[in-house]
Parts: C-alpha cells; structure tokens; sequence
C-alpha cells in the first residue's frame, strides 16, 4: 500500500505541503538577493530545527513523500546562541572578530534609554527625583573646565594587534601608551576638539604602591583646582575587571553605528562610608541627567549608574564622577570608541550645543 502511495504521488505531481516548501525557499533566495541576507538567515536558521521542513525538502531532493519521516537536524551555532542567556560563556550573541580577544560579553540593557541606579548604599534614591533636579554644568569660558585624573593609571586591556604590549603585572601596565591614560588622553583631545578646554593629570598613583593612590590622587586634584579654579568637572577614568568563576575576564560590549566598543559606567560615591561628602545629592542629579542624555543618544553605551557608600575623592567639587570605561576583557580601540562618544556628549551638555 505505501509503496503504491509513493508512485501515485510522483504521477501526480509535488504534494501541498512540500510545494510551500519549495516555494518559501525561492522566495527567501529572493529576498535574499534583494538585501535582506540578515532577515534570510535568521529565517532560515529557524526552519533548520523544524523538521517537518526538513522532511519536505528531503521529499522533494528524493521524489517521494513519506506520510512520517524523522530527521536529525542539529541546531546550528546561529540557534545556540542566546542573547539572554543566562551563562554567557557557553551561549554569547557575540563572536569574536579576532582569535586574541575572545572574552564573553555582558550585553547592554534592553531598555537603554531609562536611567538605572544600582544602590549599594543604604540611601534612598529616585531616579525621577534626580532628572527632576535639573542639575546643570555650563562651560562659563573662564578657563579649563574638565579635569582628568587617573587614580588608578595603571589599569589596562586586553592586548590586540593594534595595542600589543606586555602586562607588568596582571592587567595593568605603567606603560601610559597602554593603560587608561592613554583613554584619558583621548577624552581630552574629543573635549577640546568641541571648544572645552581640559587639563589631564598624567600621573600614575596605584604603582609601585596599591593602597594610599586615592590618598595621592586627591592631592593631586586638589593642587589642580588651586592652579585652575574654573574647573568645574573631576573626571576619574577607570577601567573595571569582572572576571568569571574561573578567572576569565569579562568585556563590556556594545555596538553603535555598526562599530564595537567598550561600555561606559558612572560610579557615584556617598558620605556613607562615613567619610564627609555632604553635597553626593547634587554630583548624583548631574551623573543621573548626563547618563540619560548618552542614553538618549548612544542607547546601549552606558551601563547602570553605580551608587557606593565609598567617597572616591568626588567631594572635591561639585560635578566630580569616576567613569569606567569597559573592563579587562575589552580591547584598547574599544575604550577609545567608547571614550570618544562620552567625550562629545559632555561638550555638547556643558556648552549647550
């Protein structure tokens, strides 16, 4: 009986269900050819696990239609990956460009445009309430109005090719070609290229000696301010380590105009570790409007706002925030992506434009 099913169905032409098949097939070659290879794909990635589909398209490679057929279709490396998953060393949505930086990625937030406070201080904060406050800086034209500091200069990234170098000590270098002041170096080039003038502290404080560097560092900002009192912002750039269970390091990503880059976050201290830094409030309700301007623009740049009980030298004056910008697991033309970006968008608040 089968096998007389089987030849009836060849004389009389192509079943329904493989015919749609084979018709679904042409039309995404089409679309394909017209532009859309990236929809086309992801399309047909999906029909690769159905295997009804499968079946069909065996059916027709063979010139029989069996009533059941089973077919093995394994899932291709395009369905394994998941940009939710939660182990993103074993499904990341990222793949490397490069064999020599091949560190798993946090991916930005879905709802980039939104202003989130991770809290770990035992405040009360409102997000609502801080762009409410309308904080604002302008660049009053008197003189520089950033100043750039590094309390931790020798932090690094990973090496690529473009950046080859080697670590004096795990993922730091006082090679300044190398490590964030170099970062620091281009923010202040991006800032005076939109008309803010910058002074950047080249100083390396976290080597030979780790501890005391925030100790070192404030003197240095506050010998600045004394030199320079138009200076209205402190910027401590940074660059942050998340690392795995197993010790491999994490990169921060996000795309932006087809471009991979770093992730940026502001981390905000308080007065509650008990050190004075009365006005946090007022550095907190500029920090929250600032991100929400990079949101707005570059959705995906910036991770959630930080708030720590820890001062971070940031009662020095009014404005001040750390900035970290991605972590060990990014690349240093990722960094300087990111930086670059950030550098714009703070021109364009403290000038107006």
């Amino acid at each position: 009986m089968r096998r007389r099913r089987h030849k009836h169905q060849r004389r009389g032409g192509i079943q329904l269900s493989a015919a749609v098949a084979l018709c679904l097939a042409v039309s995404l070659l089409m679309f394909a050819r017209a532009g859309g290879e990236e929809l086309a794909q992801q399309a047909l990635d999906r029909l690769a696990g159905n295997t009804g589909f499968i079946a069909r398209a065996v059916s027709l490679e063979l010139g029989f239609f069996p009533e059941t057929t089973e077919v093995f279709a394994p899932r291709t490396a395009a369905a394994a990956r998941d940009e939710q998953a939660s182990d993103p060393i074993a499904e990341s949505a990222y793949i490397p460009l490069e064999e020599e930086n091949d560190a798993p990625v946090l991916h930005a937030a879905d709802k980039a445009a939104t202003v989130t406070i991770n809290n770990e201080t035992s405040y009360e904060v409102d997000v609502s309430s801080c762009l409410a406050a309308n904080t604002s800086i302008r660049d009053n034209g008197e003189g520089p109005q950033v100043l750039i500091v590094h309390t931790h200069g020798s932090e690094s990234y990973t090496p690529d090719a473009a950046f080859p170098y080697t670590p004096t000590e795990t993922e730091r270098t006082t090679d300044t070609k190398y490590n964030v002041v170099r970062v620091g170096d281009e923010l202040q080039k991006v800032l005076e290229a939109n008309g803010v003038q910058a002074v950047h502290i080249r100083d390396i404080f976290d080597s030979p000696a780790y501890s005391g560097s925030y100790d070192r560092s404030l003197a240095a900002i506050e010998e600045a301010l004394t030199e320079y009192p138009s200076i209205q912002i402190v910027i401590d750039v940074h660059r942050d380590s998340i690392l795995t269970d197993d010790g491999r390091a994490y990169k921060t990503s996000c795309t932006i105009d087809g471009e991979e880059m770093a992730q940026l976050m502001f981390v905000v201290g308080t007065d509650d570790g008990g050190l004075n830094h009365p006005d946090w409030r007022d550095n907190l309700n500029y920090v929250a409007s600032l991100q929400y301007k990079l949101n707005r623009t570059y959705p995906g740049l910036m991770r959630p706002v930080n708030l720590r009980t820890q001062r971070f030298n940031q009662h020095a004056r009014p404005g001040s925030m750390l900035v970290e910008v991605g972590s060990s697991g990014n690349t240093m033309p990722e960094a300087l992506a990111a930086i670059r970006l950030f550098g714009k968008t703070l021109a364009e608040d403290l000038t107006g434009a």
